[in-house]
């Protein structure tokens, strides 16, 4: 029998979670001999998924010590990393581990920050699996010759459990539903969600969110729009059927830098015949045909304008979600991609388990921070945060960090971003400042003013963090802290016009 360790962040009521079980459940079903089990490598998991881990025989280890898991490793014949940024996977890959056979399963599209493949993802693994075609059209994988390709590389669809789905039957409703079932936040879902679908003029419309996340802040955006009666939020749902039962479009708009693959939403949307609405961002761009299997928009005036065709087209609606259905049965159906996955490990075992040691990029080897480490993780995808650390020109240096001010939800907030690695590793000085410049361009100014004094403390006493500290605390009227920032300010940089010019006022016009 076949021992397949998976090394996973924690197990959850999403994708990668869901993906991994209904692997285990279909493999057992087409008694394919494979023993799984789980490290997960945080302490918190979903209660419903251990359950549902448990009736599939997965067994599975909430962060154990690291004994047990270097023996766990010792014992598997494959060990199977679904991979996404964040610090504990990192943590893990850049740990002495025992020799192996190592598949790496990425989870993410890997082209945007935070979630990228770097090539030293790819070097250290033996075998590279994506979970959406897309990914292996990026260069970092075009770049490799087409026998490394061959004998290195391969995707296979993130599996769906079908069965959660057995029976399903459209039923009649009185409103138009267009259902959103996901991630609800701005690091995953369109920024503008509410209000391009607020301005939906169909008659009866209505726009049922299914998901965890922020469902109180669309909420009020709702609300401040006049538009709360169009809107259903339902929070986490677990029993989607019934609420795909009486769905008439599935839209599902996802924010620009989204790293989405496979999609269990989408792919069960368009299974139970639902036509989708996206737009051609991550892997959902080779998820839904065009004018076949669904509408993909590049705009929010398109958007808005394919809910309403859909509206007025009932029969076009009909065909999409009738070639939708069939198209899912065909492309993802989970019993083929267990065979495809079953193919992927036999190809692995005709090779012996190896050593292998994590290379680290430059940036982590002439700065050994948690913060150089949250750098290699970006690959070549967001050079400001290297160049804040490094550069020494002063509008270089603020250029920078204002990009990163701007960072986007997912690269600020956004797991693998600038706040989970913060929150990882609080005694990083630039891991700090970076997290005070986003939180002082949403206009948290008493947090921010927080996270600079840290960042100081913590030895990054370079002139340009005591003028954010001094805008931040200006903007929360503590004037005392103002007048000291400036003061460094303009001693270690006299020619900084700005804090001249603001410390001038004050001394002009003491508040």
């Amino acid at each position: 029998m076949l021992k397949i360790l998976h090394i996973i962040d924690t197990l959850s009521s999403a994708g990668p979670t869901r993906s991994l079980i209904a692997a285990a459940k279909y493999a057992a079903q087409q008694s394919i001999l494979q023993q799984h089990r789980v490290i997960t490598l945080q302490p918190k998991v979903n209660p419903f998924a251990l359950i549902l881990a448990k009736q599939a025989d997965i067994t599975v280890f909430r962060k154990p010590d690291q004994q047990s898991l270097l023996h766990e490793i010792e014992q598997a014949d494959i060990v199977q990393v679904h991979f996404w940024n964040n610090p504990e996977m990192y943590d893990f890959l850049r740990a002495k581990l025992p020799a192996m056979r190592l598949l790496m399963w990425f989870q993410v599209m890997g082209d945007k920050p935070p979630q990228i493949i770097t090539p030293v993802l790819v070097e250290y693994s033996d075998f590279a699996l994506a979970s959406s075609p897309c990914t292996l059209e990026l260069p970092i994988f075009q770049v490799l010759s087409e026998t490394l390709k061959s004998q290195k590389t391969s995707v296979v669809y993130s599996p769906a459990d079908w069965e959660r789905l057995t029976n399903l039957q459209p039923r009649s409703h009185e409103n138009f539903n267009v259902g959103y079932i996901g991630t609800v936040n701005f690091a995953k879902m369109h920024p503008r969600y509410i209000p391009i679908s607020a301005a939906i003029t169909i008659p009866n419309i209505r726009f049922i969110v299914c998901g965890g996340g922020i469902q109180a802040t669309l909420q009020q955006q709702a609300i401040d729009l006049g538009a709360a009666e169009k809107f259903d939020f339902r929070g986490y749902v677990e029993n989607i059927k019934p609420v795909l039962e009486t769905l008439d479009v599935f839209g599902y708009p996802l924010c620009a830098d989204t790293y989405a693959t496979s999609e269990k939403s989408l792919q069960e949307a368009m299974f139970a015949g639902v036509p989708p609405v996206v737009f051609p961002y991550g892997g959902v761009k080779d998820l839904v045909k065009h004018e076949q299997t669904g509408l993909v928009v590049n705009s929010e005036a398109e958007y808005q304008q394919a809910i309403e065709y859909l509206y007025y087209h009932p029969d076009v609606r009909l065909k999409l979600g009738q070639n939708a259905a069939n198209y899912a049965r065909q492309v993802f159906d989970s019993k083929k991609a267990v065979w495809q996955l079953h193919q992927v490990y036999d190809r692995m075992m005709k090779s012996p388990k190896r050593q292998r040691t994590w290379k680290d990029s430059a940036t982590v080897t002439q700065h050994p921070t948690s913060a150089s480490l949250f750098v290699q993780t970006l690959g070549d995808s967001a050079p400001q945060f290297n160049i804040s650390m490094t550069a020494v020109e002063r509008e270089v240096l603020l250029e920078a960090d204002a990009k990163i001010a701007n960072a986007s939800a997912l690269l600020s907030g956004g797991e693998g971003g600038i706040i989970n690695y913060r929150n990882s590793y609080p005694n990083d000085g630039y891991l700090r400042l970076w997290s005070g410049l986003v939180l002082q361009k949403q206009g948290k100014h008493s947090t921010a003013l927080e996270e600079f004094v840290a960042a100081i403390e913590l030895g990054i006493e370079h002139w340009r963090v005591y003028w954010y500290l001094a805008q931040s605390a200006l903007q929360v009227e503590d004037f005392s802290t103002v007048k000291t920032a400036l003061c460094q300010v303009i001693n270690a940089a006299p020619n900084f016009m700005e804090a001249q010019v603001l410390f001038q006022t004050f001394q002009q016009s003491p508040p």
